[in-house]
Order: structure tokens, then sequence, then C-alpha cells
């Protein structure tokens, strides 16, 4: 893993060093430059593969492809291989040298053929052509920015903070988008002038022209799999699956972990690196505060008994630390999921034991993992009640109680209840939404409604459904978060808190061709009734107890209401003051004031929607971007 930044158009040895330097706390292990024929070209490593020979940047013997590469090709021997019969010569192991060759004999076609986590910067000197590449989910990130006749990129955004003419003004659709799925949408970000390439992107920067071309090589809903007949064939196809792709995850010159929960994911992953005959280091995170919400620690024990692991915990003590400005730090912009500073926690553990780490991430979005997913079937089945019975029975969906002790769910359940039965995709937008129109139609300014007019970010999940090319509520949902929630908010932050340690994380649950096998499968073997991940759990029965195959999905939630209203309180109170909010123009003082009254009350559970704000507010009022 490593991190990668450079300038196309532009000679600069010393804005280089200091993008690469940047990064440095994704690749400690080493560091290298290309410049030359008007682009620069950094690069941080951390070791992985071939730890002597893998350095970057990295050209063909005769120097027409130089390349900076962030991630890992986990197909690179079958590929290297297949190079190798068509006559090509390799000089090191490494997956770098690969994406060279296969880009020397197929040109952009060798996107098709890469499986695995990348983003990479690579210049054809002949064609005098920059390609900008990202990884078709996108697990790895790549940002850049257009300025001054150059194109300026980086893993990071903090790097482009450093570039001459980047306008950082805040882009108000972005902020739209940041309270209603608490990150961004590629390829926005909250500053005006920096983009985020999309998943399944390719970039092409032309020397020529200075022009920058775009391109999606490839979609989720146009794989062709030839699925599985028989429920039984879907099992053992699944099996076989998983193998493959968990063994493909463990090519590692050191020593590779998995992040072990309570849950089925995690420890699937477990069983299936001990049949590929790795028995890890596990490693999970908990409280020591007993008034904490529960955690997982016990059931994790119990599975790497099981499994035979080498496990390791973390016990979280009192809060400390900064939790705002590590956010702010590693994020660079606001990000409202607050399950990332457990992330970063755990991750500061397994990094003193490991370098590379297996998780479970993406096991619910490809399986069908999430409770809301039962909604959708649900949906399905009332789409047929008549109207009319809709219209009279709706306004009981006001008499449901939205206190805080019952946390968020109750609020959900009413605008699921609430929203038209025929349109199951208004009310899963609703459900994921952590600000809905009414919210913000409070929420928001006069001034920040006008530049909004006409905007639904609600379209988002819309133009994923139709691409999805399904008419099945559950297969639409699990598309949509395929697109959304996967890549922007589960994926992101694995990334960011897994390099601020230096630690390589891998997901093969988030493997495209596992993504892929399980878009076919029949909506009844992702959820059945009250039980999800069904084909999951049939398929790894061999391997796993019944207790665990039978465990819910509960997930570890931090204690953000406890930190909002004991050691973040006197920041909260300040950045929510009616002089801050005047000052930033964007939010409604008064409108702030009633979510905290209510919340205090306890009318209402605004944990998630203050916290959300108040990552906002801190970035907003921070001395300097990404400090």
């Amino acid at each position: 893993m490593c991190g990668i930044a450079g300038i196309a158009g532009r000679e600069d040895a010393a804005l280089l060093r200091a993008m690469t330097d940047a990064l440095a706390h994704r690749g400690p292990d080493d560091q290298g430059a290309h410049i030359a024929d008007g682009v620069s070209l950094g690069h941080r490593r951390l070791s992985i593969i071939d730890l002597a020979a893998g350095r970057q940047p990295m050209s063909t013997r005769d120097g027409a492809l130089t390349i900076v590469f962030n991630g890992e090709i986990y197909n690179f021997h079958e590929l290297r291989r297949e190079l190798e019969a068509a006559g090509r010569v390799f000089d090191t192991r490494s997956d770098t040298e690969v994406i060279l060759a296969a880009w020397s004999e197929w040109g952009e076609g060798a996107l098709d053929r890469l499986e695995g986590m990348f983003a990479f910067a690579l210049w054809d000197r002949t064609a005098r052509r920059l390609f900008l590449a990202r990884d078709a989910v996108g697990i790895k990130p790549l940002y850049y920015a257009e300025t001054g006749g150059a194109l300026f990129f980086a893993s990071e955004m903090k790097s482009l903070f450093l570039c001459p003419g980047v306008d950082l003004e805040m882009d108000p659709e972005s902020l739209d988008d940041y309270l209603t799925w608490l990150h961004t949408v590629p390829p926005r970000t909250f500053y005006r002038g920096i983009r985020q390439l999309p998943p399944a992107h390719l970039a092409v920067w032309s020397a020529e022209t200075g022009a920058v071309s775009m391109r999606r090589y490839w979609r989720l809903a146009d794989t062709a799999d030839t699925p599985p007949k028989t429920p039984g064939e879907w099992e053992e196809a699944l099996r076989a699956r998983l193998r493959e792709v968990v063994d493909r995850h463990l090519i590692a010159d050191v020593p590779v972990g998995a992040l072990l929960s309570g849950g089925v994911d995690s420890a699937a992953l477990v069983a299936l690196m001990r049949g590929g005959g790795v028995r890890p280091a596990t490693f999970t995170v908990g409280y020591e505060d007993p008034s904490l919400p529960a955690d997982e620690t016990a059931e994790a024990r119990e599975t790497a008994a099981f499994l035979g692991s080498d496990h390791h915990e973390l016990r979280l003590g009192p809060a400390e630390g900064d939790f705002l400005g590590t956010l702010l730090r590693h994020f660079d912009e606001p990000y409202g999921n607050p399950m990332a500073l457990l992330t970063h926690a755990v991750c500061g553990l397994v990094r003193r034991h490991v370098t590379v780490v297996l998780s479970g991430d993406g096991g619910d979005e490809c399986f069908g993992g999430y409770p809301r997913y039962r909604g959708m079937v649900l949906a399905q089945k009332l789409a047929g009640v008549p109207a009319g019975f809709w219209r009279a029975a709706r306004p009981l969906a006001a008499l449901i109680p939205e206190d805080a002790a019952r946390g968020p769910w109750p609020r959900r359940v009413r605008g699921f209840l609430s929203a038209d039965p025929r349109d199951p995709l208004a009310a899963y937008a609703r459900w994921l939404s952590r600000f809905t129109p009414e919210m913000k139609e409070a929420l928001y300014t006069e001034d920040l409604k006008r530049t909004l007019a006409g905007r639904d970010a609600w379209d988002t999940v819309r133009g994923l459904a139709r691409e999805s090319g399904r008419d099945n509520p559950l297969s639409q949902a699990m598309y949509v978060d395929a697109h959304l929630f996967l890549p922007h908010n589960v994926l992101t932050c694995g990334d960011r808190m897994s390099m601020a340690h230096g630690l390589e994380m891998r997901v093969p649950f988030a493997d495209r061709s596992l993504l892929a096998f399980m878009t076919a499968a029949p909506p009844e073997l992702k959820v059945l009734g009250r039980e999800t991940k069904v084909l999951l759990r049939r398929a790894l029965a061999p391997e796993l107890p019944p207790a665990v195959l039978r465990r819910p999905k509960r997930g570890f939630e931090p204690p953000r209401g406890a930190w909002l209203t004991g050691r973040l309180q006197t920041e909260r109170d300040r950045l929510f003051s009616d002089a801050a909010l005047a000052r930033d123009g964007l939010f409604n003082p008064a409108a702030v004031r009633r979510m905290l009254d209510d919340h205090a009350a306890g009318r209402r559970d605004h944990t998630l929607a203050l916290w959300a704000l108040l990552v906002c507010q801190h970035w907003r009022h921070a001395e300097s971007k990404g400090a």
C-alpha cells in the first residue's frame, strides 16, 4: 500500500516533494520521484510484495511507460504467466511491473483484467498522455485538481492543498450530500477546485491539449456471470468463489492478520484464511466501561477460540485525544461516521503486530446483511395493497414514538411507513438519509436554500436504481449500496484509518468478481423472512458453529451520545453558538437550538445528526484546511 502524487504539465521537484511528504503515513518505507518530459510523479511506499525490487516510480525497460501505483493486484501471478507467454520479460516479482506489461500489451483494455484494489497514474511518453485509473469498486482513493494549465493529483486531498491556485472554497452541493449520506459523492468534494475520480473510471490528460477526458470502464450491472440453477449449486459455487477470493487476498511477503468481530462476516473470513493454511493473528476492540454501548469482544473471543487464531483485544478507556481533529486530519473534509474513530484505534493495535490486515467490510452490501434490506422485501409485499388503504393508514405513522431512549429506529420506521408504498426506493432513500428534506428545510438558511434550489440529493439513489436494470426493490437497494454506501462511507473509512498507521487493509468481500456473482443471485438467497445473508450462512455451515451462523447483525457502536454531552460539550457549545452559526451563514441558529433542546429533553434522538453538524462546523472553523 502506498501514496501517490504528481503534476502533469509541470516539472516541480520542490512541490512534488512536499506533496509526497504529506503522504508519508501511507508509505513510511520508501519514497521516489520521476521528473521528466513536463511530468512529475511522486511515490511513498509501504513494502508488501517484492520488498527489495518493487520501488516506484517504475518504468518499462525502454522508458516509454512510467507508473506510480497504490494498491494490490491480486491476480498478478496469472496475468504475469499470460504476459510471459506473449513474450514479455520481467525484472521483478512485483505487481507494479505486471501493470506496466499489461498496459504495454493491452493498453486501456488492461483495466478489464486487473483484479484488486488500486489507484495509479501512468505516463505514456510516446503518446504524451497521463492516465489516472481507480479500481472498479472504489477501495483506493484518487483526487485531482486542474489549475494554471496543469493537472495535480494525489491519494489524499492534503497534498492538493499545497498546490498553487487550487480553489478551496466550499462546494454547497457536497455539503448537501454530506448531510444526507454523511459523506460526499464523487466526483465532488467539499472543495470547488478538487475532484475525486469515481470508482471504475479512467481519466486521460493530454500534453498536446492540456484537456482531461474521462470514461467509465466497468459497470456492475453489465457483468454477465452464468448463474447456478439450484440453491445447492449456489452454495457450492459461493464456497469455491470465496476460497479463490480469500486465497488471492493472502498474497504478501509480510504477515497478514484479520479484524474479528462477533458477526458472521469476519468469522467467515478467518475460517477461510484457516482453510488456506494461514493461522492469522486476529484483532477486536471493546470498551473498559460497561455503561457504554455493548461491544462484541466476548463473541469475538469465542470465535477466535473455535478457529484457533492468535487473538488480540483492545479495550478503550475514557475518551482521550482530539476526536474531531483526527477525523479532519485524515479525511481532509467532513466525514460523519463516528465508527471511523474506533477503526482508527483498532488499526493502531493491529499495526504493532502485522503490516496487512483483512477486514469483513463489504459483507453486508455483498451478501445482504443490513436490517433495512428486510424492509425492502416487506415493501415489495405491500406494494399490492390498495392505495386508498395507505392514504387512510399513513397518519398512523405519526403515532410511533420518537423519544431518544429508543434511538434512531422510530424515526426511520416512521419515514419508511409514511412514504408511498408504490415507490419503495423513496422509502429507502429516506431510511438512508441522516437529514431528510424536511429537516434540511428547517436547517438551511435562505441563502443556502436559494443556492441549492432544484437540487435533490436523492436523485443519486434514483439514478443508481435505474442503472441496476432491476425491478426488485431489494436488488435495487443492494445495487445502490454497492455504489454509494460501500465505496464512499465504508471503504473510505477503512482506507484512511488504516493508512493513518501505515497499515494495509484488504477487503475480500468488496472484490468485484464476488459482487458480480452475488448480484446475479436470487433475492431470496440474500434475505428470506427475517434471515439475512442467507446464502453466505448456508455456504459456510460446514466451517462455522451454529451459534456464529445464527448471530444477528448487531454492530459495535461508538458512544457518540456520551461524547456530545461529555468531553465534546464545550466544543459543541462553541461551534453551535448563534454567533458562530450566523457568521457561517449556512445553518439556521433557531433550528440547531431546537434540535439541541429536543435531544436534551428526550423528545427526539438527534445524536447522529448533531454529530454530523459538529464535524462540519469543526471543519468550517479549523484554522487551515487539513490541519
